[in-house]
């Protein structure tokens, strides 16, 4: 939450090259603030850069939710 990414592949050529800050995410989706208006780019068949270092998701690896990545939930 709060990264500022930028679409650099999607299997919905329309998606591409659209960037904003990370302001939900959900199990399938990034809903990115761009400024202008909330998109929503799904995570499957898209890869992210993180704009502050460079580094490239798939949004397969970061597909699922959140609280299940990191492991389950906290306690």
């Amino acid at each position: 939450m709060g990264a500022k990414v930028r679409v650099v592949g999607s299997n919905d050529p329309s998606k591409r090259g659209l960037t904003g800050r990370v302001a939900l995410e959900t199990a399938n989706t990034l809903l990115l603030d761009s400024g202008s208006g909330i998109l929503r780019v799904e995570k499957s068949g898209s890869a992210f850069q993180e704009l502050s270092t460079g580094k490239v998701l798939s949004g397969t690896d970061i597909a699922g939710r959140l609280e299940d990545r990191w492991g389950g939930r906290r306690r």
